[in-house]
């Protein structure tokens, strides 16, 4: 059996999307048994509005653990170790949750020394700072049996750690969202578009790493207006929303569509499904839910050139790449991809080829392999 320690809905997230959908997949060929947050970030370190989804379905998983209550990690651990599990997977995207699962993997072993522990993780360095990270991380990757990573980048930063515990690189498996049963035409005109409007969609939550401000800049110096181009940030803004709003052309502000909160799923498929383009334009990145998600709706995309992200991607083939930051670059590739129709139906049909590729199916079995051998 595998006991599986991550966050799960109902709080949001791409971890708690990424674990959803493993769960339900893993589930098909193991027996598996989910083990929730009951709570997740303080709220003092929790810059948006809300850590849960709207609906607030109850959790499939039980929702047991807590982030900074070493009581509750002591009773997390003692419901994991009941079982005996032959593996323990964990989720692991931050140092903050390090001293928890330490805690827990140590009690655990204690009763069960049999039991594996295998993570996923999903990011290795974090994106912004945080006290004692790297002693942090190799004090968890240590206590590891074996660290599944979904990118190049991952796997580079794990490797740059020294830590000796054996590494698979996979990938961020593709989410097969169901396309909306509302015509695109009726969607557009839903959300305030027209037809031939050229929709440029940025799409996430918003913070300094994503890169906004560099595509901003980068239209600040096109002809926006003429070229009908519609730009469409989508996510809930966890940096200071004005200083974007600010550097805006303010000959393209009635351009611009700003949807400043978390979407769920379904408004998400709506949004990939009217759009003409995405662009990433991070400036850090170890790998992309969000690309994960355009690629099931054969949305072209434009992504900065981090290994995390256009590792499955080629110039011109199947997206378009340009240097991280580089706003001339970003202008260029752009106009590139808007003034070629062949282009654009070019990299629409070759999209399509990676969903086979990438699939969950395909994710699910080859993480299945790498279990059965521990």
């Amino acid at each position: 059996m595998i006991s599986f320690l991550s966050v799960f809905p109902p709080f949001r997230g791409g971890i708690a999307r990424f674990s959803d959908y493993l769960y339900k997949n893993l589930g098909s060929v193991k027996e598996i048994d989910g083990v929730n947050f009951k709570t997740l970030y303080p709220k003092l370190l929790f810059p948006g509005t809300t850590q849960y989804e709207e609906s607030r379905v109850p959790s499939y998983a039980d929702e047991v653990m807590h982030s900074y209550n070493p009581l509750i990690w002591k009773k997390t651990a003692q419901r994991i170790a009941k079982d005996k599990p032959e593996i323990l997977l964990i989720s692991y995207w931050h140092p903050f949750f390090i001293p928890a699962f330490n805690s827990v993997i140590k009690r655990v072993k204690k009763v069960s020394p049999s039991t594996k522990v295998v993570t996923i993780a999903h990011n290795v360095l974090p994106h912004e700072s945080f006290p004692f990270s790297e002693r942090l991380m190799r004090s968890f990757f240590q206590n590891n049996d074996l660290v599944i990573t979904l990118s190049s980048q991952t796997e580079q930063e794990f490797d740059s750690l020294d830590v000796s515990t054996k590494t698979v690189k996979l990938f961020h498996p593709i989410y097969e969202t169901t396309l909306p049963a509302e015509p695109k035409e009726s969607l557009r005109e839903k959300y305030g578009f027209k037809s031939d409007d050229k929709i440029i969609l940025f799409f996430g939550l918003i913070r300094e790493y994503k890169g906004l401000d560099v595509l901003i800049k980068a239209l600040n110096n096109m002809d926006v207006v003429n070229n009908k181009f519609k730009p469409l940030i989508v996510g809930e803004f966890y940096d200071d929303k004005q200083k974007y709003i600010d550097i805006i052309n303010p000959q393209h502000k009635d351009t611009y569509t700003i949807i400043d909160r978390f979407v769920s799923n379904e408004e998400s498929a709506e949004v990939m499904s009217i759009s003409d383009l995405l662009v990433l334009p991070y400036k850090t990145a170890s790998q992309s839910g969000v690309l994960a998600d355009a690629l099931n709706f054969n949305l072209p995309s434009i992504v900065s050139n981090h290994p995390g992200v256009t590792e499955y991607l080629k110039d011109g083939e199947n997206g378009l790449i340009f240097e991280s930051e580089n706003i001339e670059m970003l202008q260029s590739k752009l106009t590139q991809y808007f003034e070629n129709e062949g282009l654009q139906q070019k990299i629409r049909m070759n999209v399509a080829d990676l969903k086979d590729e990438l699939s969950w199916k395909t994710f699910t079995l080859e993480l299945d392999k790498y279990l059965k051998i521990l």
